[in-house]
């Protein structure tokens, strides 16, 4: 994320004795010499205030930042400890420091209020041993690594959460389109079931008007003609016809077909029958007798080829006429 060596480790020492400085230079170049450390430490040193904070500009814009800061809180005679890491905090949120004195003229808790957080403050009071900075470096080195993989690794989770929000949002866009596509389908089926029905409807209409005609004028003209003496050449032609116009009928429905095969007074009953009444309740209905009834219905069975078939004349009409 930051820097182009995960083990190397900045250190930056803020002092204005040259013998602090010295001290700072050599614990760490020790450290590297002796393989001590798992890290490679590189040491910034200044004297000043304004020259640690330029120091620090320059390794943030290099992406290079420091891990850990050394700082003296007497800087004589520029800006003090306090006043100097204020700033580095503002530029660098994540460094460690190492406040170093010779003095008890300032309370650790002020110190706290000026560069927070109180996590990544250590106090040492001068003078120090070699190896506690040293210890101090590694220690605040470590933390200072491990929060910066894990800052990694909570970018790429945030990375991957967005990912996955936008592949949820885009699954659900997906799903919307699904739904109006579906509604629309709904739709477009409904309306040509409907529009079906009406052409059905159209088509019985004109089947019947073709069969009533058929029925009341086109085959008596023509059996009308069969008689005729003087056109008796004509008879296998209009043989024919008949045969012609018959085989056009049987392709009609079958409602229609049973239309064509029954008598008008026939269809009458057939449609009662269909509607569950008695030849009793067919009687009373039409004025007739239980008889005349009983023959009509024999005959119905007849045209419709049921004698002796153990169909019910109910049945099978309700099964071959629709509503």
């Amino acid at each position: 994320m930051q820097g182009n060596n995960d083990n190397r480790l900045r250190i930056l020492a803020v002092d204005d004795e040259e013998v602090m400085l010295n001290l700072y230079r050599d614990a760490l170049s020790l450290l590297n010499r002796k393989c001590r450390s798992e890290f490679d430490f590189e040491v910034t040193l200044c004297r000043q205030g304004n020259e640690a904070l330029e120091a620090v500009r320059k390794a943030q814009s290099r992406e290079k930042p420091f891990a850990v800061v050394f700082l003296d809180l007497k800087l004589p005679p520029g800006p003090d400890g306090i006043w100097t890491g204020e700033q580095i905090r503002k530029l660098d949120p994540y460094v460690n420091f190492v406040i170093a004195t010779g003095y008890f003229d300032v309370d650790p808790r002020e110190i706290a209020l000026h560069i927070p957080p109180e996590d990544k403050i250590l106090y040492v009071q001068k003078p120090f041993h070699i190896q506690e900075i040293q210890q101090f470096a590694t220690a605040l080195g470590a933390k200072w690594q491990s929060e910066r993989l894990l800052r990694k690794v909570n970018i790429e989770l945030e990375k991957k959460v967005k990912e996955l929000g936008y592949s949820q949002k885009k699954l659900m866009d997906n799903q919307s389109k699904l739904e109006n596509l579906n509604n629309q389908l709904l739709e477009t089926n409904n309306a040509l079931s409907v529009l079906s029905k009406n052409l059905n409807r159209t088509r019985k209409e004109y089947e019947k008007r073709v069969l009533q005609r058929t029925k009341t004028f086109i085959i008596p003209l023509i059996n009308k003609l069969q008689q005729a003496e003087n056109i008796k050449g004509y008879r296998i032609d209009l043989d024919l016809l008949v045969n012609y116009i018959e085989n056009l009928n049987s392709d009609l429905s079958n409602e229609i077909k049973i239309a064509h095969s029954l008598s008008t007074t026939e269809m009458r009953i057939a449609s009662m029958v269909k509607s569950c009444m008695s030849s009793e309740e067919i009687a009373t209905h039409l004025c007739i007798s239980l008889a005349t009834v009983k023959t009509h219905r024999k005959n119905i069975r007849k045209k419709l080829n049921l004698r002796n078939s153990g169909i019910s004349l109910r049945a099978y009409l309700e099964s071959e006429i629709g509503e």
